[in-house]
């Protein structure tokens, strides 16, 4: 999916691309998110053997095109029509997102009770294309010609500063993807929950459910505060300590292994990882604007395509590299180097806004102007755009 969200992101915007009132609509059908896997009701008539192998690559083939231009398009969508609100809104859709991953798992259990294999995805999918239909109607229509002059993804890599929080956004990413195949087994050694699938299961809602719900609020300090490099930091040194401790890392030895040192643990990995994150979208339409692209769809496309991209490689990265190295090593020190990754992020962010120069630093939260490309082009007096310090 990181490889297509390039694609989209520098495609968005083509000259004969679909139109944005349907183009929406239509990757939600097709997405992944929320549970939008109508596709793979297919799975359980297909054959065995290697046509249900190949069926379940090109399920998931397809899912990742859909999520991929599902997101890739809404947070440009997202930044164009919320341009003061943007991590706020953001934050929101992360808890929208977070009560469907709550609220999924025992919906789809009771339909499948009730119906068998296909119900629970005939109903989502039945949904789904009414929300193609309510969708169609709703969102308004955005401008999104393409314009002459427009920077592509490599022009925003310019900045160091957009490596820095890449680099943030794929460390965490990395570490939420970590858990998800190696937690169960781990906290299944505690005698309170060994054998007890739904305790372990609600281990999961721990760190998710408080990412989910104080993603708004970190939302709101990165719009109104502008607190985005301290944020990312001390988000990423959190989230570290809380892996230390979930292990316990051999480091801290004394450190107990019981059930209360687990939810604790998991709290601060999700308050961490919230912190560290949410941020990082505005951060990058602000490195953006900095480096005097535009403040248009074309940049958002951009910028939204960038950050999917490093999402989805710590996603695809977290589950692969974290169960080889729990297999070859054990939870605890793979734990203990997740802490040590999500600790250099919070570092390397430190070390940047520490080697800023005087000035940016006397003129930090203030604005600073860049002269338009169009005002340039057209022989107009140059338009100054205000450009939020980082």
């Amino acid at each position: 999916m990181a490889l297509l969200s390039i694609f989209v992101s520098d495609n968005t915007n083509a000259p004969h691309s679909m139109p944005d009132k349907l183009i929406v609509p239509l990757m939600w059908l097709i997405s992944p998110n929320k549970h939008k896997k109508s596709i793979q009701v297919v799975l359980d008539k297909s054959p065995d053997g290697m046509t249900y192998i190949v069926m379940c690559f090109l399920c998931r083939t397809i899912e990742a095109f859909g999520c991929a231009m599902l997101l890739t398009a809404s947070f440009a969508i997202v930044a164009n029509v919320f341009p003061d609100n943007v991590a706020t809104v953001l934050g929101m859709l992360q808890t929208s997102s977070g009560l469907g991953v709550i609220v999924g798992p025992s919906v789809g259990g009771a339909l499948y009770e009730v119906g068998g294999f296909g119900l629970p995805f005939f109903v989502v999918g039945s949904i789904t294309m009414l929300n193609v239909i309510v969708g169609y109607f709703l969102i308004e229509r955005i401008d999104d010609t393409p314009r002459s002059g427009s920077k592509s993804m490599f022009f925003l890599l310019r900045n160091p500063f957009t490596w820095t929080i890449t680099f943030t956004i794929a460390s965490g990413s990395f570490a939420i993807g970590f858990l998800h195949p190696t937690l169960a087994l781990h906290v299944a050694k505690l005698p309170e929950l060994a054998g007890k699938t739904a305790l372990i299961g609600l281990m999961f809602l721990v760190s998710g459910g408080i990412f989910s719900f104080t993603a708004p609020v970190f939302g709101y300090f990165t719009d109104k505060k502008g607190y985005v490099k301290s944020m990312m930091a001390a988000g990423g040194l959190i989230a570290a300590l809380g892996f230390l401790l979930l292990g316990p890392t051999p480091l801290m030895d004394p450190f107990p292994f019981e059930l209360w040192s687990v939810i604790v643990s998991l709290a601060l990995v999700g308050l961490g990882l919230g912190c560290a994150i949410i941020p990082t979208f505005r951060s990058l339409v602000d490195s953006a604007k900095a480096l005097g692209m535009e403040d248009d769809m074309d940049t958002h496309g951009v910028v939204a395509g960038l950050y999917n991209c490093f999402y989805s490689l710590g996603e695809l990265l977290g589950p692969t590299v974290g169960s080889a190295l729990v297999d070859r090593f054990g939870f605890n020190w793979s734990a203990t180097g997740c802490a040590g990754l999500l600790a250099t992020s919070a570092i390397i962010m430190t070390l940047y806004g520490l080697c800023k120069s005087p000035e940016e630093n006397t003129h930090q939260g203030r604005s600073y102007h860049v002269i338009t490309h169009e005002s340039i082009t057209n022989n107009k007096t140059p338009i100054k755009d205000e450009v939020t310090m980082l």
